[in-house]
């Protein structure tokens, strides 16, 4: 009796192992065409991450919300990406101080390929600046150079359902804008703000500024947007407006705000963009003071 169910014991085994082996043979291949497979990828995430460069978004709004019970703070920020090889990347937040510092990034190729067209979309960006900060102090945020400011406690503080909302209104008109934009042949040549030019209305204190774009020879060029911030006036309660306008068939772009408190602003041509054109900044006039009161 043991030595009959030894043998049927033995039997068994050796048909046991001989199901196995065809099942580890196509468990080994599977496991080598999945490793094989994950090295190419990482290969091609390597080779990504070389050949692609981090580049400063421009920004479409910046609105800074705080929770009243916890005295968290939130900067909401409505960022752009100008070509359809772009997309958004991280952020850093520095803070010195009263002075907090956002950079927004987006991630593009090193060289932009040919098949990489002109194409605008946005990115809302939610970015947490903690909660230390003193009631009735004014803080500012610098969001890649657009300056917001705001006092903790204060009024001019949005609720971050607010902010979300406002974030959401703003791009929806920024985009319906821009489909509204006749399509114009691109042009390769580099454009400068040529000149900015200042008039005031002294009764409702309106100031309205025009920007000619030109080519660097000095012709106009029409359909670009241009996009300019309006920061001041100098002190504790210094404010950033931010506005896009449409440059028209001479190249002027206009511009008008009202300034209810007196003191020096700063006017700033910060993007030119559209029909492939490169906006040199260093050249051509891009900022303006505009002083206001005694």
């Amino acid at each position: 009796m043991i030595i009959d169910s030894s043998t049927y014991l033995n039997h068994e085994l050796t048909s046991f192992k001989r199901q196995i082996k065809p099942i580890l043979l196509i468990t080994l291949t599977m496991l080598t065409i999945f490793l094989g497979s994950c090295s190419d990828k990482q290969e091609s995430n390597d080779e990504l991450s070389r050949d692609t460069v981090s580049v400063s978004a421009p920004i479409r709004d910046v609105v800074v919300a705080s929770n009243s019970e916890t005295n968290e703070h939130t900067v909401f920020v409505l960022s752009a990406q100008l070509f359809e090889c772009h997309t958004p990347s991280v952020w850093n937040v520095e803070r010195i101080g009263d002075l907090i510092n956002i950079e927004v990034y987006n991630l593009q190729p090193v060289e932009l390929p040919d098949d990489c067209k002109e194409s605008l979309s946005t990115t809302q960006n939610e970015i947490a600046i903690g909660s230390k900060f003193e009631i009735g102090n004014t803080y500012t945020v610098v969001v890649n150079g657009f300056t917001k400011a705001f006092i903790a406690g204060g009024d001019n503080l949005k609720t971050v359902d607010v902010a979300k909302q406002e974030i959401l209104e703003e791009e929806k008109e920024f985009l319906n804008e821009v489909i509204l934009v006749p399509e114009l042949p691109a042009i390769d040549v580099p454009v400068i703000s040529n000149s900015v030019d200042a008039d005031w209305n002294f009764d409702n204190r309106t100031v309205i500024v025009t920007v000619l774009v030109t080519t660097k020879l000095e012709e106009p060029v029409e359909g670009l947007n241009v996009e300019v911030s309006l920061v001041g006036p100098v002190g504790p309660d210094i404010q950033s407006l931010t506005a896009t306008e449409i440059t028209e068939q001479n190249g002027i772009a206009t511009f008008d705000a009202v300034l209810d408190k007196d003191g020096s602003y700063m006017f700033s041509v910060e993007y030119i963009n559209g029909r492939g054109v490169e906006f040199d900044k260093n050249l051509g006039e891009s900022y303006l003071q505009i002083d206001i009161g005694d």
